[in-house]
């Protein structure tokens, strides 16, 4: 392969369509904060290519279920396996134990995660913040990440922004660097949790475009959000979960439309 091949690839960002075919799978998840028990044994599988919705009222345990995808929260039992590797645990002498720092970090390689409050580095320009993680957590090199930093902030349509500091965007632009900056890892996995739960309204819409566009590209993602038009477009699995637990899933015309369970029901008419 030509060098100047290797580099495009290096600078290009697509979803990655081969590994196991089911790239999350989420056994008998429990999790509790102190007494307050938050999964109570989750079950969940995300096929690669795939978008699964997550749906439920606030305090149903959506969020903390995506945050322990990638062990931004310890589980208390069960197994989260990403690409058939359990994420945060290492298998020493038969047994599994907590996965130090670096090899935590590689286990989360291939995970991208945008969060509800951007997360953006205030000190950091734009582009500095698409270039971080590559750079400084995975040791890639500075120029094809800068290069592939700039294409992202193209397609995400804020090239023009690359030397901005974050407090000069709207909040649809922060999210949207957000979204560039979680691609920039070349990740198999996308999570995003309540993406435009901190935007005012008019801002929601170029977000939503913007996964919009990730999803018919191929892209593996896990989306918790409220956005019910949206989740009905471009689910291909919806889970809906209330105090804890999966009380139903399927496909989005089967959950959205025609909703088997009283809980559900009662949860669409407020957003229908």
């Amino acid at each position: 392969m030509a060098a100047d091949q290797i580099l495009d690839e290096a600078t290009e960002v697509h979803p990655i369509k081969t590994g196991p075919a089911i790239v999350v799978r989420a056994s008998n998840v429990k999790k509790s904060f102190g007494r307050n028990e938050v999964l109570k044994g989750i079950n969940l599988e995300v096929h690669r290519g795939k978008v699964v919705v997550i749906l439920g009222p606030s305090g149903s345990g959506k969020s903390t279920l995506l945050r322990t995808i990638n062990h931004l929260e310890s589980i208390d039992s069960g197994s989260i396996q990403v690409d058939g590797v359990q994420i945060g645990y290492v298998e020493k002498n038969g047994r599994l134990e907590e996965a130090p720092y670096p090899v935590l970090a590689q286990q989360r390689r291939r995970i991208g995660m945008v969060f509800q409050s951007f997360n953006l580095f205030p000190h950091m320009t734009v582009l500095e913040n698409v270039m971080e993680a590559p750079v400084h957590v995975h040791g890639e090199d500075p120029e094809i990440v800068r290069k592939r930093a700039l294409k992202l902030l193209k397609r995400v349509g804020l090239l023009e922004k690359a030397g901005e500091y974050p407090r000069r965007l709207s909040g649809g632009q922060q999210q949207r660097v957000a979204i560039a900056r979680a691609l920039c890892i070349q990740p198999d996995l996308l999570l995003f949790d309540e993406p435009t739960s901190a935007l005012d309204p008019e801002l929601v819409g170029e977000v939503l475009n913007t996964i919009r566009d990730l999803a018919k590209e191929g892209f593996t993602m896990v989306v918790v959000t409220h956005e019910i038009p949206f989740s009905r477009e471009v689910a291909d699995w919806v889970v809906f979960m209330a105090d804890g637990r999966v009380v139903e899933e399927g496909k989005p015309r089967d959950v959205l439309v025609n909703p088997q369970q009283p809980r559900t029901r009662e949860f669409l008419k407020r957003y229908i």
